[in-house]
């Protein structure tokens, strides 16, 4: 996918978080702190949740992945799709940044972005933008893999009372100051989780706020990510992100009945 200008600022998202490739390794996280109530809803979700994914639910497909990514039409008014939804991009290009902090960057890795990370089945995203250059981006990607693996991405430790502020780069080698903090989205999918990244070019005094949600649906987590140059309108950030979720669920039904509809078929047959 190719750049889009607004990236200049801080690369948005080092590229909108997803389509600037930025090649990193993982850093392992520590153990989850003992949730104690004070962690918002979606991200206690993910720590106290069920510890297996449904074993029956296969991954997506690359069709399936590109389908269910966000469209115009998913959105209010004012949203324009910036190109096709490509599955030609790994989920690596989620990757905001890096940082030699080590508990931190699984914050910059956008859940699916680590480099080192578990392997997908199949991947896709789009770049929705509101108002220009000076408005929001919406970037989406959709990311199946085996189910265990799934689970295990959503149950990573994002430490962000240790990475209330730090320093790194961004995907071009630019340094960038991070700040991050705990975000609510309403629960959906079979867990979800959320948080804000702040991030500073060094050279400059732009600052962009980036919006991290991921929520898993079977073997499939869904990620959109929102960046503006502001404080953005949380409701079209919360939309799309119910919105994919439904869309993924939908796939998975329709597959599932079909799977169901053809064991039925070969039985008759015998």
């Amino acid at each position: 996918m190719r750049p889009h200008p607004r990236r200049g600022a801080s690369a948005v998202l080092a590229a909108s978080a997803l389509l600037l490739v930025s090649a990193c390794g993982g850093a392992p996280g520590r153990e989850r702190p003992t949730d104690d109530g004070s962690r918002p809803e979606a991200t206690r979700d993910a720590a106290n949740g069920p510890t297996n994914a449904t074993p029956q639910v296969k991954p997506l497909t690359r069709e399936q992945t590109k389908a269910a990514v966000l469209t115009a039409g998913d959105l209010p008014s004012g949203w324009k799709v910036m190109g096709e939804a490509s599955d030609a991009f790994g989920p690596g290009l989620l990757q905001i940044g890096t940082t030699e902090k080590t508990p931190c960057q699984p914050l910059l890795d956008a859940f699916v972005g680590r480099s080192n990370g578990p392997k997908p089945a199949a991947h896709a995203m789009t770049e929705l933008v509101q108002g220009g250059d000076a408005g929001s981006m919406l970037v989406n990607g959709v990311t199946s893999y085996s189910a265990s693996d799934a689970v295990k991405i959503m149950r990573a430790t994002l430490d962000v009372d240790a990475c209330e502020s730090f320093s790194g780069k961004l995907g071009d080698d630019r340094k960038a100051d991070f700040t991050a903090e705990p975000l609510d989205v309403p629960r959906t999918g079979d867990e979800s989780r959320a948080v804000r990244v702040t991030v500073a070019e060094t050279a400059n005094e732009a600052s962009m706020q980036h919006d991290i949600a991921a929520a898993r649906v079977g073997a499939t987590i869904v990620t959109v990510v929102r960046t503006s140059f502001s404080t953005a309108d949380s409701s079209s950030f919360e939309d799309a992100l119910g919105k994919v979720v439904e869309k993924v669920k939908r796939t998975e039904r329709t597959e599932r009945t079909e799977r169901t509809e053809k064991a039925a078929r070969v039985g008759k047959a015998s």
